[in-house]
């Protein structure tokens, strides 16, 4: 199974900065691309389904890096490393995500993430969706699977 899809399956997750990024000055705390595009890097905090075998299961210690980005488009890749539970490893992966707008949105609320270490995988295939319910844009991002009430 892709981890990419199992990694971010059924979260609900706050996101702790080492950057800092103003807030929209409209009130607006759904936008992905803005959670995208954060250059510094963030650790995962919390999540309401503890298993996800894209982070060996329970993995703990996830960190998401940002490698590159494409404005224009909104397509980038990130570089996701986990401690595996079992084994104490450090592991990691690519993912490539891209933003997409869900039905009632005024922005693009939506980040999906595909396999980036597949080269045989098309820039827009999704393997997981994920829709921003807020962010503040500096220290914490609030995220649901799309399509349910996951928490």
């Amino acid at each position: 199974m892709n981890p990419t899809h199992l990694v971010f399956a059924s979260l609900v997750v706050a996101i702790a900065s080492l950057g800092s990024e103003e807030i929209s000055s409209n009130g607006d705390h759904t936008d992905a691309w803005k959670t995208v595009d954060h250059p510094e890097l963030f650790f995962l905090i919390y999540r309401s389904y503890e298993y996800a075998a894209g982070t060996g299961g329970t993995g703990k210690c996830v960190s998401v890096r940002l490698c590159d980005k494409n404005d224009t488009s909104r397509t980038a890749r990130s570089r996701l490393m986990y401690r595996d539970a079992q084994t104490t490893l450090l592991k990691g992966f690519t993912t490539r995500l891209t933003t997409a707008r869900s039905w009632n949105s005024t922005v693009d609320d939506i980040i999906r993430l595909g396999n980036a270490d597949d080269c045989d995988t098309p820039t827009n295939a999704a393997t997981v969706q994920n829709r921003v319910v807020y962010s503040d844009y500096v220290s914490c991002d609030v995220t649901v699977v799309f399509g349910t009430l996951e928490t």
